[in-house]
């Protein structure tokens, strides 16, 4: 059918795009706002009462992972004296090592050498990649208990998991290093080194992790790209 020189045809094809294109840009426009909104809910404090807060009190202020981990001013939990430095760099030229450090900046505890060093750690070596916190929770809350520095060696870590040891060592409730070393082999020659026994995963999701199984040295000293394993004690590192 015609009407004129216009095609009807042509002119309902026409409209269907312009609505299509429309409800495609709606979409977009609805989608956008409620994503900003449900973000927006996950830094802002909850729309109610806080318990033993008076309601003329100042709202509190909520951080979250990425501010902790990126915007938080990061504060070395053991910064070396100059002499200490010089006498470690020392005792590294002789120590076994392994070229794996560790995982994450927020591990660091002496920024002038970019190293991260615990004096007598507990290190677990885990068999499996680690995949929830549950796995270590035991673990870490023993190591709190006896105040022990650690060491977490596994394949991989999840996220989760990771970003949990990077805030406890930025926040100083746990002096903690976390490496990835996902090859067996070498993972079996750092639990010689260490006097560790490789822990498998159904052992870490029952709650099994014998002081035993634990292995430890004089001092752990790992960068972002090395690690070794100094024997004898920590000479007054802390």
């Amino acid at each position: 059918m015609h009407t004129g020189d216009v095609d009807i045809g042509y002119v309902g094809i026409g409209l269907v795009l312009v609505l299509g294109v429309a409800v495609v840009v709606y979409g977009w426009l609805a989608d956008r706002t409620d994503t900003r909104r449900r973000q927006d809910a996950m830094t802002q404090a909850p729309d109610r009462s806080v318990p033993g807060l008076a309601p003329e009190a100042a709202t509190p202020a909520y951080l979250t992972e990425y501010e902790l981990l990126h915007k938080t001013p990061h504060r070395p939990a053991t910064a070396l004296t100059d002499a200490e430095r010089t006498a470690l760099q020392r005792r590294l030229a002789g120590a076994p090592s392994l070229p794996h450090g560790h995982a994450a900046r927020e591990f660091t505890t002496d920024e002038a050498s970019h190293l991260c060093v615990l004096p007598e750690p507990w290190i677990l070596v885990a068999d499996n990649d680690v995949t929830t916190l549950r796995e270590l929770l035991p673990f870490l809350e023993k190591a709190r208990a006896r105040d022990r520095r650690v060491v977490i060696v596994a394949p991989s870590l999840s996220r989760d998991v990771l970003a949990t040891l990077q805030v406890n060592a930025v926040k100083h409730t746990l002096s903690c290093a976390a490496v990835l070393l996902p090859d067996a082999e070498q993972r079996r020659v750092l639990c010689s080194l260490v006097g560790a026994i490789p822990l498998a995963a159904a052992d870490l999701r029952a709650g099994y992790v014998p002081e035993s199984s634990l292995g430890t040295c004089g001092v752990w000293v790992s960068s972002p790209g090395q690690l070794w394993v100094v024997s004898g004690d920590g000479d007054g590192l802390s």
